[in-house]
């Protein structure tokens, strides 16, 4: 199920995102879904890479056996 979004953008980014989903021979809407979730997967990505850089700054977390204990719940855990 889906929900219809509106919201509004600058003429000549329109056209730039028309443009690329012409060329990509996919809709406008399909390419902002696309740009959407490849954003939150980076975002994800910035939040794990945050956590980890936090766990080797403290002392009590920044041993080898916590952080692969760690990794394998950030991976396996979605």
């Amino acid at each position: 199920m889906s929900e219809a979004v509106q919201f509004r953008i600058a003429p000549i980014l329109s056209e730039k995102i028309r443009e690329q989903a012409n060329r990509q021979n996919i809709s406008v809407d399909q390419l902002l879904v696309s740009a959407v979730n490849l954003y939150l997967k980076t975002e994800k990505v910035r939040e794990w890479s945050a956590g980890f850089e936090a766990m080797g700054r403290n002392p009590d977390t920044n041993n080898v056996d916590y952080l692969l204990a760690a990794g394998r719940e950030v991976v396996f855990r979605d």
